[in-house]
């Protein structure tokens, strides 16, 4: 080769990437610079910011997200790091997983609150978020086709999860105090037809008859009830409605 340049990945869109951070941005603002700036190249999508709360590392808050939609119809606000999801696994293990959407809506019926509006067709990155060794959160990455794991994208990753990483630290260290005095973890959001389950569920309906009454598979339903019981910590329907009802849903 009579040149370098293959071996010298452009540095700009990560300096830009950066200067975001620099200003303690919204992680909303945060997300779209990766999917637009940072990733775009890569052919990035949508990008959501999980972050663990300081005193309670078991439950994860939706810091940051862009592409989404509105989050109350399309994504959990808050999650449960013992949750059958892949980035709830990503979490627990600190190992980054890659898979196409078609294989996480087979393998893990959770997730289908995050595609119901806005489907990925490509394969979607968990990515988790490691601070001295601790994990302290995870991020979503979806693009818009399979994704070739360069070195080049393997290297734009690690600056990406190390500077996300210092954001996520400095928010804490600004925001926690204050988000624990005003009221504590944020409430509990349901998708639209986790509401209409819950509902069904306290008048008795058995999960087949709520399945053909709303026009769902029967996996769906029970992905859903899975997903309301890992919200509140139950165990079985009964349990379900008592955590429910304590939880204000």
């Amino acid at each position: 080769m009579d040149s370098n340049d293959d071996f010298s990945p452009d540095a700009s869109p990560l300096l830009a990437y950066l200067a975001v951070l620099r200003d303690q941005p919204s992680g909303d603002s945060m997300a779209y610079s990766m999917t637009r700036g940072l990733l775009a190249p890569y052919g990035g999508d949508m990008a959501m910011v999980y972050a663990a709360r300081p005193h309670d590392d078991r439950s994860l808050d939706l810091v940051g997200s862009y592409g989404l939609g509105p989050r109350t119809a399309s994504a959990y606000g808050v999650v449960s790091a013992d949750m059958h999801l892949p980035g709830a696994e990503t979490y627990r293990t600190g190992i980054e997983k890659f898979m196409a959407a078609k294989h996480v809506a087979e393998e893990y019926p959770l997730s289908a609150p995050f595609y119901r509006d806005l489907p990925p067709s490509g394969d979607i990155g968990f990515i988790p978020l490691v601070h001295r060794g601790a994990p302290i959160g995870f991020l979503v990455l979806t693009f818009v086709g399979p994704v070739d794991r360069t070195w080049q994208l393997r290297a734009t990753l690690q600056g990406l999860t190390d500077a996300t990483t210092l954001w996520v630290l400095a928010d804490r260290a600004i925001h926690g105090d204050a988000r624990a005095l005003t009221g504590g973890p944020p409430p509990l959001e349901l998708t639209a037809r986790q509401r209409e389950v819950l509902v069904r569920i306290r008048t008795g309906e058995a999960t087949r008859d709520i399945a053909a009454a709303l026009g769902y598979s029967l996996a769906t339903i029970k992905g859903d009830i899975a997903a309301l019981s890992g919200m509140v910590g139950a165990k079985g329907r009964s349990d379900l409605l008592i955590k429910a009802k304590r939880a204000g849903l």
